[in-house]
Order: structure tokens, then sequence, then C-alpha cells
């Protein structure tokens, strides 16, 4: 079954206001994640008291997104403790 990705206009402005380093590796981050989402790199960890879950793009940058049967959504994207908040 195919995957959407789903990028919210909102989270592709704050994308693009990134690094181009960080955009890049914003990208090869979310393929693993499609391919693998226990993936070590990515960190990927669920939010406590949400539906969502966040996987690091580089040490300093995450993103966050929640999944369902066909869907990826990517909801937020920044530094950590802009978009974790720790």
């Amino acid at each position: 079954m195919a995957i959407n990705i789903v990028i919210p206009d909102s989270v592709v402005r704050a994308l693009n206001a990134l690094p181009k380093e960080i955009r890049l590796k914003f990208w090869e981050q979310l393929e693993r994640l499609l391919a693998n989402p226990a993936h070590p790199s990515l960190r990927n960890e669920k939010l406590k008291g949400t539906d969502q879950w966040a996987f690091s793009i580089t040490m300093n940058y995450r993103a966050t997104y929640f999944r369902d049967k066909s869907n990826v959504v990517i909801t937020a994207i920044g530094t950590h403790k802009d978009v974790v908040g720790s």
C-alpha cells in the first residue's frame, strides 16, 4: 500500500526558511522514516500525551508527524526546542 506524505503549507514555509543542508537532510530522513521507522538515526519517539511522533533531522532539528494507515502528516519542523519544547 502506498503512503501519502502530507506537508501543510505552513510546514513547507518553515522548511523553506531553513538552511539548505537541513532541508536536504529532512528529505533523507523522511525517506528513512518511510522505509524503517525504527532506524537509529531517526531517534523516533512518541510525544507524551499526543498522537504525534517526532524524528531527528539533525541533532538540533526535528520534525513532528502523525501517521494513519495511508498517510504521514508532517505537523512541524524546526529546532528541537521549537518543535518538541525541551
